[in-house]
């Protein structure tokens, strides 16, 4: 009877071509990916010195200025100098405050290939006040249950979530910590609270698609980082109807904050607040565009009903403005604009335009959920869009705020600049960042800035004046040999960093024809850590939750991380390695105010395997919201075995709007990726992921005279091109400083 069994055993596997006899050693760990895995531990466990020198903007030396690293204290000796003994590899977050400067936050990183090496302060004139503000902020929703995305009338209470009722204070406090010395440090905090508060969600908006609350004691979250005001003219003030809207104005007023934008009616709405910071008298005043007329109970205030002010009241709005005080700052924040666009609606500049020649002098705006830039309107500086501070979308697009901290000079009440801090929403938490991510903002953010700004990229920040050619420039060249072929030229590998910008195209040798610039829509594609919380080398946008992906520092091919899987003979099944989100075509607006959309796209990045079996994506297309699949497409990327590192790439399209899908009728708006990794055909596999983009190509270029330029700072790190035998052109690099 054995031996039938066992000729069974044998017909079954030869049949069956995955089937392999059982591996003995199959449950001991594979013996490259537990070398992989120990050299990252290694590192996360290691230590170094670290020195950096203290400098003020004309990069001199610094004496006695307290720096705190990791919560500890260190002073810079008579050089400038501060020497840091056994600082653990990874990042650090950095607090600086001395007088006669703007107090500065952000990231200090410690790495064997790569160590901060300075910080700069920036003088703060005696008679400056520091005005802060960030973005969408409130604390409901998925903070208090992940699987929701709206409200109704109960209170959550999830286990794991990152904020449960009964300690809703110390949770809230917890989500905004990494941000909080900044803030309070400012002389004047605010943000745009978009949330009712209230702890008797009774009444929630019939008909609007995503309604939320706030517990009263989340607001301690933004009381613990020195807060002062709540700009409440939004949307989403009036989810929880007149109930919710007086419970919010009461128990905003019990925290002790100020606040404007929302009342019991249109008058009390429309009505600013005063601020005192000394020698100098704050207005501030806000309103939304978004009125909600399509509902029977819409989100703004009447004469005999509460909500937000109404922007879209022109003349109720002037007459508010042109009636202030004139001896005051005043400061307008409106609410508006398209969703997750990066620039703003023909509507919205024209408010813009509008509202600064209303007696203002300062213009803060807000609703996209995306950073937009900077501009000046009849002299008065703008803030175009701030996006996300303390929100809880898992869209990638929303990932990447600004909180602005504005100079201001109180003798003359004008604008000296201001100082850009990117902020990275982590799963929810907002965080500063540095080098990559925080410069990958930055340009972007000058881009879609108007011509009049001028924004300096720094470590961790950007000098933002609101005036033009206030920088210098250092250029820095290379020559690049092409085929004759279409190429994809990876500008990362040339720029002599990530805050400098391509600047001039020379074709020195041959023929250059359809050029194209392309910018990253993936961002988290490098592996690496810029934020500054205490986790050192997290990978939190790509899941690795499976034993067989995990990130590994032995052998990347550009800074300290890449993404590893690995594979035996003996799995039947491939590794798969899925991007977290949904990365959605950007949203732009040409000059006329029309829709430009680029459905062109590249998958791009660089591989490694020893012994590897064959690598596959899947990418699949899909509408913007509500995740309806339009199509899949396999793309073989590799097929296996001993490479060194290499580059990969895939051109592919979205299908025409002409096909949609759902009662929306929503076209193909969204691409979602996965790597699939397959055993190889003996022993065991390992193959690293690096640097990995998805390209949009949005700009088409043209040369004059062989040349191409501009001297606009732009977030294009990817230049596509066709060329003729043995091309060389002469790539240009600039850095503002």
């Amino acid at each position: 009877m054995k031996k039938i069994i066992n000729y069974l055993l044998i017909i079954s596997c030869l049949t069956l071509t995955a089937c392999k006899v059982k591996d003995p050693d199959e449950d001991k760990p594979q013996e490259q990916k537990q070398d992989s895995i120990s050299a990252r531990e290694t590192l996360l466990a290691g230590k170094a010195d670290l020195s950096l020198s203290v400098v003020d903007e004309s990069k001199a030396n610094l004496s006695n200025v307290v720096i705190k690293v990791a919560g500890q204290s260190y002073t810079s000796d008579a050089n400038g100098k501060v020497n840091i003994s056994d600082l653990p590899y990874g990042n650090h977050a950095l607090m600086v405050q001395q007088n006669g400067y703007f107090a500065k936050a952000g990231v200090i990183v410690n790495q064997p290939n790569y160590a901060t090496s300075q910080v700069q302060l920036e003088t703060k004139a005696q008679n400056s006040k520091s005005l802060i503000f960030a973005g969408d902020t409130m604390f409901g929703r998925r903070y208090l249950d992940p699987s929701l995305s709206t409200m109704g009338t109960n209170i959550p209470d999830v286990k794991n979530a990152l904020i449960r009722p009964e300690t809703a204070g110390a949770d809230s406090v917890a989500i905004t910590a990494d941000v909080a010395e900044l803030f309070l440090n400012a002389d004047f905090a605010s943000v745009n609270f978009e949330s009712p508060v209230t702890s008797n969600p009774s009444a929630v908006h019939p008909t609007k698609e995503f309604s939320f609350f706030s517990l009263p004691d989340s607001l301690q979250g933004l009381s613990a980082i020195g807060v002062d005001y709540l700009g409440l003219g939004n949307n989403h003030v009036y989810d929880y109807l007149q109930s919710g809207l007086e419970d919010t104005l009461i128990e905003v007023a019990n925290a002790g904050f100020l606040h404007s934008g929302a009342g019991i009616n249109d008058t009390d709405a429309l009505a600013p607040v005063n601020a005192s910071l000394g020698d100098i008298n704050l207005t501030l005043f806000a309103a939304t565009s978004i009125t909600g007329d399509e509902h029977e109970f819409n989100y703004v205030a009447e004469q005999s009903k509460g909500g937000a002010a109404d922007l879209t009241n022109a003349n109720a709005v002037n007459d508010t403005l042109q009636a202030l005080d004139t001896n005051n700052f005043i400061i307008a924040q409106m609410h508006g604009g398209d969703e997750y666009s990066y620039s703003p609606t023909s509507y919205i500049d024209g408010r813009f335009q509008a509202l600064s020649s209303q007696n203002t002098d300062l213009l803060i705006a807000h609703h996209p959920h995306v950073a937009q830039g900077f501009a000046v309107y009849n002299d008065i500086p703008a803030v175009l869009g701030l996006g996300n501070f303390v929100f809880d979308q898992p869209r990638l697009d929303t990932l990447l705020g600004v909180a602005v901290m504005i100079d201001l000079n109180a003798d003359t009440q004008t604008v000296n600049r201001a100082f850009a801090y990117p902020i990275y929403i982590e799963d929810y938490k907002p965080r500063f960042t540095t080098g990559f991510l925080s410069n990958y903002l930055v340009r972007r953010l000058a881009e879609f800035s108007d011509d009049s700004v001028t924004l300096i990229p720094r470590d961790n920040y950007a000098e933002v004046y609101f005036s033009k050619d206030q920088a210098t420039k250092r250029t820095s060249q290379v020559t690049v040999t092409l085929d004759s072929s279409s190429d994809i030229i990876d500008l990362r590998q040339y720029a002599p960093s990530s805050a400098a910008y391509l600047s001039n195209i020379e074709v020195t040798s041959g023929e250059l024809s359809n050029s194209i610039l392309g910018r990253d829509i993936m961002v988290f594609g490098d592996f690496e850590d810029w934020d500054n919380d205490s986790e050192a080398f997290e990978v939190s946008r790509w899941d690795h939750t499976s034993d067989s992906v995990f990130p590994c520092t032995d052998k990347p091919y550009a800074g300290i991380q890449a993404l590893c899987s690995s594979r035996d003979e003996f799995d039947n099944t491939p590794s798969i390695i899925p991007f977290r989100h949904t990365m959605r075509v950007m949203e732009l607006i040409d000059e006329n105010g029309a829709p430009l959309l680029s459905k062109d796209f590249s998958l791009y990045g660089y591989l490694q395997s020893e012994n590897g079996g064959k690598l596959e994506s899947l990418l699949t297309y899909t509408t913007e919201i509500d995740d309806l699949t339009f199509s899949e497409n396999e793309v073989v990327i590799s097929n296996g075995g001993d490479n060194s590192w290499q580059v990969f790439s895939h051109d592919f399209s979205l299908p025409s709007d002409d096909f949609t899908l759902g009662p929306k009728n929503l076209p193909p708006r969204g691409i979602k990726l996965q790597f699939r990794q397959y055993a190889p055909s003996n022993g065991e596999a390992i193959t690293r992921l690096d640097n990995i983009a998805m390209i949009t190509w949005q700009n088409p270029i043209s040369l004059e005279n062989k040349q191409w330029q501009t001297s606009k700072m732009h977030g294009f790190d990817f230049l596509k091109v066709s060329a003729s035998n043995d091309t060389s052109i002469k790539l240009t690099f600039t850095l503002l400083d």
